[in-house]
């Protein structure tokens, strides 16, 4: 029966459920549901292709012969393709990275998977500089070829156009160059194409438009391509009436941007669109044509220019589920027509001119989970129709001139994983009730004007926490017991210009996988105690500045390895510079009592500021300083002197 199965789980549909890939995280419950529907599609599959495992016949000679040549014809300086071997009776559907099946009543490769294993590495890899060569034209009967990320070089030869059974092409990431060629117009059964990131240049060829059985095209991150001044140059986008998931996003569409909605308009399967970054200056307002768009669950039309108002359109997309507009210079209230958009589960518009006050309507959208409106002029307290999101796992309020206190009733949102009302003009105190958020993982409630006390009691429940930022409430009081164990283990703490000393703090003791401390301006008034050192083995940066923090450093501070951020200036810290972290980028110890010589061994390659003022530091510049890039440093008032070491390069900032 079976003597080999795919080399990795891969659809051979596109997913329809792909998530931005750079800013968001989907929701634990969201999460759960793509597997549950992963699964299903996967049982499917399997029932579907059950005759796709390989018979004991083997594959066909001159497919073993195409592959073998296609071998020689590419450069693999790590050997991946070490089980492609001339040996008699060796089945070349069991090499790496090749999977045939039988439906025919012959077997025949069906899938050839060379894709880097890091999909996202950006540098070059084992087919670097490679070409795809025409022998790849004798496998007549592949139906999946998948060369993702494999980096490979030249450009796409003719004879790729006679693989006329390929339904699934990704060259996705790779530095095939040249133009599109129009043959691959002549893949009429391609189902799945994939070209994003790659170092295609020149006009997209409108032959695309004879692939009428395509349901998946991603061009995205081609910035050479761009669409020719004709004014019809988008036109063969009609031709593509399965396409379910189109995305452009980084591509130039300035050219058709009086048109690209109508053309995207003729496009009634469509599922998914992203046009992220498109630079697209012009949405209109009202249809003279009637909207085909009915099917659309994901729309993202993020970092173009519009300088307009919501469309009407819009709001009649009911299928929508996921909409992202951040910075695209929409502007005015959000309409209350976005209540009739009852499937949105993600509604993202930050960085807009989009003004208050908020719609009830959008209380009424049960299945919203995530909602971002950060860096708009909301301008009013927190709407109490908020509280009735019952399924939000993420909020994001930052700097929308909010005013007012926090409402008790926030504590109802008990989905929370994630709450940022950073950089507002919110006051009063901090409720018990944002205890009850019990799957919190990021607070943000910094920049504020909060006052009071934040207790044990507001964070005794958050065990999932791993970032809490308070800073610059400066009339907010840490009045935490030192002899309290937090429940939590944090990545990140941001406590600077609230009331926390004068003891340091000795809860922060349990905190074993912290890389960001931020305690500056916090009334510190006392040593630091040893154990602090001892548990900050992957920190990455710490400001203890602007506080009252006397003593010594330690006589090594070698295993920070990880630490490049270190601000302890303003201090009452004395004695000599000793051996500080490696890899620091920054080190300010300005306005302590530190005496003594530069140790040599500060100036590493890495440092780029160093700022070491109104000391006592005395001796003269070592010449190691030539080791360093810096951009910045600040000597000024210390005891030093002789020559300064002649350097090279540009330098920004330099006092002595």
């Amino acid at each position: 029966m079976a003597t080999a199965w795919r080399s990795r789980l891969r659809f051979r549909e596109a997913w329809p459920l792909q998530y931005y890939r750079c800013y968001y995280q989907l929701p634990a419950d969201l999460v759960l549901l793509c597997w549950l529907i992963m699964m299903a599609f996967f049982l499917v599959e399997v029932a579907g292709v059950v005759e796709g495992r390989v018979s004991s016949e083997g594959c066909l000679p001159r497919e073993k012969d195409a592959l073998l040549l296609y071998k020689a014809a590419i450069e693999d300086p790590s050997d991946r393709l070490s089980s492609w071997q001339e040996v008699q009776g060796d089945d070349c559907c069991a090499w790496t990275g090749v999977v045939c099946y039988n439906r025919t009543g012959s077997v025949r490769v069906a899938e050839l998977n060379l894709q880097n294993p890091n999909e996202f590495h950006t540098g070059f890899n084992d087919f670097e500089r490679t070409q795809i060569p025409p022998l790849v034209g004798s496998l007549h009967k592949l139906s999946y070829l998948d060369l993702s990320s494999s980096n490979l070089g030249g450009t796409i030869p003719p004879h790729l156009g006679n693989l006329t059974n390929l339904r699934h092409l990704d060259l996705s990431w790779s530095y095939l160059g040249g133009t599109i060629p129009p043959h691959l117009g002549n893949l009429t059964n391609l189902r799945h194409l994939d070209l994003s990131g790659s170092k295609f240049g020149g006009a997209i060829p409108p032959h695309l438009g004879n692939l009428t059985n395509l349901r998946y095209l991603d061009l995205s991150g081609s910035f050479n391509l761009y669409f020719p001044k004709d004014g019809h140059s988008l036109d063969w986008l009609s031709g593509l009436s399965s396409l379910i998931y189109l995305d452009m996003s980084g591509l130039n569409l300035s050219a058709v941007s009086h048109n690209w909605f109508s053309a995207v308009n003729m496009l009634p399967s469509l599922q998914q669109l992203y046009l992220y970054d498109c630079e697209i200056s012009n949405i209109p307002l009202s249809l003279s044509f009637p909207l085909n768009l009915t099917l659309l669950t994901t729309l993202d039309l993020s970092w173009n220019n519009f300088n307009s108002s919501f469309p009407n359109w819009l709001w009649n997309l009911t299928s929508l589920s996921y909409l992202q507009l951040y910075y695209s210079n929409i502007r005015g209230m959000l309409p209350v027509e976005i209540g009739d958009l009852i499937s949105l589960t993600h509604l993202v518009l930050p960085w807009n001119l989009i003004s208050g006050p908020l719609p009830d309507t959008l209380w009424k959208l049960k299945h919203l989970t995530y909602l971002d409106l950060s860096y708009n002029l909301l301008g009013n307290s927190l709407p109490m129709g908020m509280m009735n999101l019952s399924s939000l796992s993420i909020l994001c309020l930052t700097n929308c001139s909010l005013i007012g206190p926090i409402p008790s009733e926030l504590g109802n949102l008990t989905t929370l994983n994630e709450l940022s009302l950073e950089s507002n003009l919110l006051s009063g105190l901090i409720p018990h009730e944002i205890g009850k958020l019990v799957n919190l993982e990021y607070l943000d409630l910094s920049i504020n004007s909060f006052e009071g006390d934040i207790t044990e009691f507001h964070l005794s429940n958050l065990t999932k926490l791993y970032d809490l930022s308070l800073s610059e409430n400066h009339f907010l009081t840490i009045a935490i017991d030192h002899n309290w164990t937090p429940p939590f283990q944090l990545d990140l703490i941001s406590l600077g210009s609230c009331k926390l000393g004068p003891r340091f703090p000795t809860w922060l003791r349990s905190q074993k996988f912290i890389t960001v401390i931020d305690l500056h301006n916090t009334s510190i008034e006392d040593n630091l105690p040893e154990w602090f050192w001892n548990s900050l083995s992957i920190i990455q940066n710490l400001d203890l500045s602007h506080n009252q923090i006397n003593g010594i450093l330690p006589v090594s501070l070698e295993s920070l390895t990880q630490l490049n951020y270190l601000n302890f200036g303003s201090n009452l810290l004395e004695g000599p510079i000793l051996h500080l972290p490696p890899n620091l980028n920054l080190l300010d110890l300005s306005d302590n009592a530190f005496s003594g010589p530069l140790p040599p061994t500060l100036f590493t390659p890495q440092l780029n500021y160093l700022i070491l003022s109104h000391n006592h530091i005395n001796g003269s510049i070592p010449s190691d300083i030539c080791n360093c890039t810096l951009g910045h440093l600040d000597l000024s008032n210390n005891q030093i002197f002789g020559e300064i070491p002649r350097l090279e390069g540009g330098f920004s900032s330099w006092i002595y």
